[in-house]
This record gives structure tokens, sequence and C-alpha cells, in this order.
């Protein structure tokens, strides 16, 4: 070996550079974003941060990509490996209408989980100006979406009603809903920081183009990008793709609530409103959810593939 004194220049240059060169050729800068939720239930169940209830088809050792749920019985959810949007698997999520109180809480009163087959996502870390975008794909086969006397609620974004203020819950700020005559919702606001309502102090009201029969028995893709801004500068965001298309499109709007915290998604089921003229069990197939809300998150990240 060659005394470092009597090496040429360029060689000795490289020897003295080789740990700096290979430490910086060692790091890697990872692209990955990262998700609040992103479930695709390919590893045959589900998991959540404070699961509730009934949990049939949870996972311990899974991702927490949810944070609560809240499912009629053990019914409710199943794994669905016919009906699949991508991958191998899907979520069925079941709803009885016989006699709905038996399953939770007290058995001759509806509760609040007596209404729903949901899953929910996690919080945004802020809300004036909270921003986020969520895809999912739903299966409506036509003998389990029937007509009710109820909506049929099967997407909302919900406020974060504060505990410091006793501030009781109120209407989601966003939901989307499947009714006789297609698909229609809502986007509430309130500015004040304690609502005196449950319904806020303004709401707007939407219809999406087309029949219901468009969307029954097949996959329907969703991304919605939601911006929080319930005051009046009105700097709120609200667009809505299905199947690529975009079928609502308003800015500079008031939306969402004055809270301490953020806000956050539910998919699948939720009949308010008397269950005792609901005359159908229903059910429905849910696969490729995201929820993003990091720096630069957009359509692509989110938009079921």
């Amino acid at each position: 070996m060659y005394p470092l004194n009597n090496l040429p220049l360029a060689r000795l240059s490289a020897i003295l550079c080789m740990p700096l060169c290979m430490l910086f050729s060692n790091i890697s800068v990872s692209a990955e974003p990262v998700y609040k939720v992103d479930e695709s239930f390919e590893r045959k169940g589900w998991n959540a941060e404070l699961p509730l209830g009934f949990v049939p088809g949870i996972d311990k050792t899974l991702p927490k990509n949810f944070m609560f749920n809240q499912l009629q019985g053990d019914h409710a959810f199943s794994l669905e490996d016919k009906i699949v949007r991508s991958g191998n698997y899907s979520a069925k999520l079941f709803w009885k209408h016989q006699n709905p109180a038996k399953y939770n809480g007290k058995k001759t009163m509806v509760d609040n989980v007596d209404r729903k087959a949901m899953f929910h996502g996690f919080k945004t870390d802020q809300v004036m100006g909270a921003e986020a975008w969520f895809g999912f794909s739903m299966y409506f086969p036509k003998d389990g979406t029937q007509n009710e006397a109820n909506n049929w609620l099967f997407f909302q974004i919900h406020g974060s009603a504060d505990k410091r203020l006793k501030e009781h819950s109120r209407n989601p700020p966003f939901s989307l809903t499947l009714k006789e005559d297609g698909m229609q919702g809502s986007w509430k606001w309130d500015p004040d920081e304690k609502s005196q309502t449950r319904t806020g102090k303004g709401t707007q009201y939407y219809n999406i183009p087309g029949p219901k029969s468009n969307y029954l028995d097949r996959w329907v893709d969703f991304v919605l990008r939601i911006k929080i801004d319930y005051s009046e500068a009105k700097t709120g965001i609200l667009e809505l793709w299905i199947d690529g298309k975009k079928v609502l499109n308003e800015h500079n709007i008031q939306i969402g609530y004055n809270d301490d915290k953020g806000i956050y998604p539910s998919w699948g089921m939720y009949f308010n409103g008397n269950l005792d003229v609901m005359k159908h069990d229903h059910y429905l197939f849910l696969d490729a959810i995201k929820m993003a809300d990091f720096p630069g998150a957009s359509y692509e990240h989110v938009a079921p593939k």
C-alpha cells in the first residue's frame, strides 16, 4: 500500500472523501406520504385506536387505520372476497332493521350505535384552515340499498364538540346520502365558539346529477377535498369527484364549526330519524379508503386506483 504522501492528489482526495461519500450515499429521503387512514382490508381484518362495542373482524396486530368503530352487532362487518374494488378483499357492512335496539345498550331504546355500521377516521391536526383529502370506493347493491323513508347516509365529516364548554353534538358539517332520486347532501357552518343549536348557523344543500340507478350494483369511486373556514372570511373549499368526474366545486364558502379539535370522517351506513318505518335490511361494500392531510396532498394521493 502506498504511503499517503506518495499518492497522486486525485487518488488521495478520493480516499479521504470515501467515508463522507459513503455516508451520504446511504442517506435516503423517504417520499412515501403518511396517511391518516389507508385501509383496503387486504390484511383480512381491521384495527382501531379505540375499538368500541361489537368488533367483528378486528385484529389487534394490524395497523390502527381507524379512530373508532360503531357497528350494530356481530353481523355488521364481514370480509368479502368476491365483490372487490382492488386487491383480494373488501369490507361488507350490514345493518338489520328488525328490532335494531336489541344489539347495543338498552334493549328497549334505540341508541346511536343501533343506527350504524360505520368506521371513523382520525382528526385533522387543526380546525380553522384544516385541509384534507378523502378517497374511497363503495358498492351499492340494489337489494341492499332499497328505498326507505330515512335517508341513506353513507359518508360524513364530523366536527368535534368542545368538552370544556359542555358543547352538545351537532349535525356533521358535510354529509353525503343515497336517496330514491339520487345522491344529495349538505354542508354546515357556525363561527360561534359554543354552538347554540345542533344544526349550526347555516346550511347549504346540494344535489349530485344522475338517478340512484346510476350508482347501483357497481363500484363507485369518491374523492373529496375539504378546507375548513367557519368565519366570514369564507375561504373554505369543497370539491367532490365521483368516478373521476368533478360534481361539486365550491370555493370561497363558510364550512365547519369553531372547535378545539379537528374534523374526522365516517364511512358506512347511518339511518337517522324514526327506525320504526324501516322495512328492509341494508348492506354495502367498502374498499380503497384513504385520508390525507399532509402538506402537498392531492387528488392523486387518495383516488382509488
